[in-house]
């Protein structure tokens, strides 16, 4: 079987108590505390003088010029050129602002610092980069549902549509290492909104606990989550007082999700990794509003042999994955959201009429759907090569 070499390096990027928390507009107070720390992990694929790198961070967005200012240091720092890097964050709604609204120097200071470590978790991956063997798997896992619920008011809120479209599915992607501990991607597309505005603790949310849990039980295996087209799914949590969701439940949704990473992990299928191929595309989308100013989706494809990978620069519907996943040459396929920076929403067309929050708050009309669709397939004939 082909082999490629695999490093991972992470840093922590816990953020200063205080800081200003992204997720929910009506909490306005900083972090108070620290429920668990939150990190950066990189990875780093290569195979002779081909190389790509995976930097995840434990927070909820980028935005793109934040993304170019990282990709910039990084190309500075190790020469990996832009499009050789992917930057996705989880999706976390109890992590800090990066300045992404404001001018503020303590937000300014902490983007820093997470540019700083997160060069330095890239230059460990480097080091560490050893031959692996790459397979690939999937495994049940319902621990939430579309969020688009319909009221009898006709209203369309936040709450829970278990008939909406959804994928209550991981995907595993394990590079065993030879020599050193293996390195498991999986992704999920789920939003990390288990606690609501109440919250001031910082914590990655279920998706950081299930990589806890997951280490626990294989010591020496670096665990790294990749965030998917969750926008319209949010796990499940219970509404007490009108005060949602607890710390119990988080964790378990962390269990059930590291419990069914396990049982992808026990039926992998082997997987040629190479060749390794980027493809790189952006869509103008249409603004949702005549007059407006059109957003520009960047879209990253990676190639490694029989398997592909495309992640968008928006807050992505499900449906995106669905689609990718039925147009998509690969034997293994993720799509993944929030990644490269982040425009804001990206929904379906037949969403418009019903309205809702997340069509009041895009940027972008329904024509983007189509125009997004005809991009991901240029993004997988291109890495088909």
């Amino acid at each position: 079987m082909d082999t490629v070499s695999v490093g991972h390096g992470r840093e922590c990027i816990t953020p200063p108590l205080g800081i200003r928390m992204v997720g929910y507009a009506s909490r306005t107070e900083g972090a108070a505390d620290v429920h668990d720390d939150l990190f950066v992990n990189a990875v780093v694929i290569e195979h002779a003088d081909e190389r790509v790198a995976l930097l995840t961070y434990d927070v909820c967005l980028l935005s793109l010029g934040q993304a170019d200012e990282f990709k910039a240091a990084i190309r500075e720092a190790t020469g990996l050129e832009p499009d050789r890097v992917l930057l996705n964050t989880t999706h976390t709604h109890a992590g800090p602002a990066l300045g992404d609204r404001e001018e503020n120097e303590v937000q300014e200071q902490y983007r820093a610092e997470v540019i700083r470590r997160s060069l330095r978790a890239l230059r460990v991956a480097l080091a560490d980069a050893s031959p692996a063997e790459f397979s690939a798997g999937t495994a049940p896992l319902d621990i939430g549902c579309n969020r688009r619920e319909l009221r009898a008011d006709g209203q369309i809120v936040l709450g829970e549509n278990p008939d909406g479209p959804t994928l209550h599915e991981v995907d595993v992607w394990r590079f065993a290492r030879e020599h050193k501990p293996d390195v498991v991607v999986f992704s999920v597309p789920l939003h990390g909104t288990t606690l609501g505005e109440w919250n001031l603790s910082i914590t990655g949310e279920w998706m950081a606990r299930a990589i806890q849990r997951l280490e626990c039980r294989a010591p020496g295996a670096r665990f790294v989550f990749l965030q998917g087209c969750g926008a319209n799914q949010n796990p499940y949590s219970t509404n007490r007082n009108g005060v949602r969701g607890t710390f119990g439940e988080m964790e378990e949704h962390a269990q059930a999700a590291s419990v069914s990473v396990r049982q992808a992990l026990s039926h992998v299928r082997e997987l040629s990794p190479l060749p390794i191929r980027v493809v790189t595309r952006t869509a103008e989308l249409p603004p949702k509003e005549e007059g407006g100013e059109a957003k520009q989706l960047r879209l990253q494809g990676i190639r490694l042999g029989d398997a592909m990978l495309v992640a968008l620069s928006a807050e992505v519907f499900v449906e995106y994955t669905l689609f990718g996943r039925e147009v998509s040459p690969a034997q293994a396929t993720l799509v993944l959201g929030y990644s490269n920076g982040n425009i804001g929403y990206l929904p379906t067309a037949v969403v418009y009429p019903e309205g809702g929050y997340e069509i009041r708050t895009t940027g972008v009309g329904p024509d983007a759907e189509r125009i997004t669709h005809e991009a991901i397939r240029a993004v997988f004939r291109g890495l088909a090569g």
